[in-house]
């Protein structure tokens, strides 16, 4: 399963690109380190929810600064869907 999380969660997190990183030029790995958190979340996860929760710890330890939560659920429901359902 982490083989097939990996990908799933670089493609959805990539095209979310929460910080416009990667609009503005910086490469496909830029959120590397915050994808592979998510990663193992996602494989300890129950739901959706937590996915959720833990995209948005994530992104708030690494950036320091909020994010919405219905925006990191958007992206964990779609991670959720392709790897689940």
């Amino acid at each position: 399963m982490k083989r097939l999380a990996l990908p799933i969660v670089t493609k959805h997190i990539n095209q979310w690109d929460p910080e416009y990183l990667l609009e503005l030029g910086a490469p496909d790995d830029e959120y590397e380190y915050e994808i592979k958190q998510i990663v193992k979340a996602v494989l300890e996860s129950k739901d959706e929810i937590e996915v959720a929760e833990a995209i948005q710890d994530t992104f708030r330890r690494a950036f320091d600064r909020e994010y919405d939560y219905e925006e990191c659920h958007t992206i964990a429901a779609k991670i959720w869907k392709e790897l689940y359902e």
